[in-house]
């Protein structure tokens, strides 16, 4: 039986609904409404750049995770077909240029992992980064021409730069930048208007709370947005290079918030006691997509809708 039909057998067992558009599903008292369930936990959203693909990461019943597709009209497709576990990044995944996704493939026996890309419309891979290190989160500048990516090459989670182009054999060797901050950053993605501001969560040492932060590109101009003693993570961009999305449990429980570039405009946008985690604010559409488990519990993580805020 060919590979991919045989696959998409068994994704239709794994999601049990999807919808593009969710207006006129059920809504809890927030408004968040369910736009695709399933067996397993879906996490690490990404959007195409127009919108009209949603990626994410799903654990199959090989006990790996997979990336996966959805229009939101027809069942996910499986995208990756390896042993390894596969997960991508927030906006900037997908290099608009070259229609290349870009992501992290980890090997869960010997805990290193590779720097991939494939195709936006097939599933051949090219390895951009192989060593014995942890290597995440890479994200396309707007020019899609270099990868900026997650590495422990000093101890600490730190970014790394490599023309889109790289593989293993190449001569160059990944561009540590040394002027973000020291500790641990992770998530990196690039405004997606200008690209003149680099978007990361940050800790200074592992017993300090995560901040979402800003800087240009080479490091400088390092701002933290919306400052809290709690822990901000996973933060996305807008759909313009001004407003800023990230989880935090700064209420108690991991919500959902939108702050600025610019000052400290907060906005809360979910409010259920569950998790609510991986924001993906659609990029055409004015909703934001986003994982939780306020569903079915217990961090069997779906993925729900919202509303975009009135933005002041």
């Amino acid at each position: 039986m060919n590979k991919l039909f045989l696959s998409l057998i068994i994704v239709s067992s794994l999601f049990l609904s999807a919808c593009n558009d969710p207006s006129g599903e059920y809504a809890w008292p927030d408004g968040a409404t369910m736009w695709l369930s399933g067996v397993y936990a879906d996490s690490a959203l990404s959007w195409s750049p127009y919108g009209d693909v949603l990626f994410f990461s799903a654990y199959v019943s090989s006990g790996a995770s997979r990336l996966f597709g959805t229009d939101g009209l027809s069942d996910p497709s499986d995208r990756t077909f390896t042993s390894f576990d596969e997960f991508m990044g927030p906006l900037g995944a997908w290099n608009s240029e070259s229609a290349r996704i870009v992501y992290t493939a980890l090997n869960p026996d010997s805990m290193w992992s590779q720097i991939r890309s494939i195709p936006g419309n097939e599933t051949n891979f090219t390895i951009h980064i192989q060593d014995s290190l942890m290597n995440a989160f890479p994200t396309y500048n707007v020019a899609g021409d270099s990868i900026l990516y997650c590495s422990q090459g000093t101890g600490n989670w730190q970014l790394y730069l490599i023309d889109a182009e790289h593989t293993p054999d190449s001569l160059d060797q990944p561009i540590f930048q040394s002027g973000f901050p020291a500790g641990d950053i992770l998530r990196p993605s690039y405004s997606p208007s200008t690209g003149q501001w680099v978007l990361f969560q940050h800790r200074a040492t592992p017993s300090d709370d995560w901040d979402i932060m800003i800087a240009h590109p080479d490091g400088s101009n390092q701002k933290v947005l919306s400052a809290s003693s709690s822990h901000d993570i996973h933060p996305s961009w807008g759909p313009d290079d001004q407003w800023v999305i990230f989880s935090s449990n700064r209420t108690g429980n991991y919500e959902l918030f939108i702050t600025n570039t610019t000052d400290d405009v907060l906005i809360q946008v979910t409010d259920d006691p569950a998790l609510d985690q991986y924001p993906a604010w659609n990029p055409t559409k004015q909703w934001i997509a986003f994982s939780s488990d306020r569903a079915s519990g217990n961090w069997n993580l779906d993925i729900f809708a919202i509303d975009e805020p009135e933005l002041p």
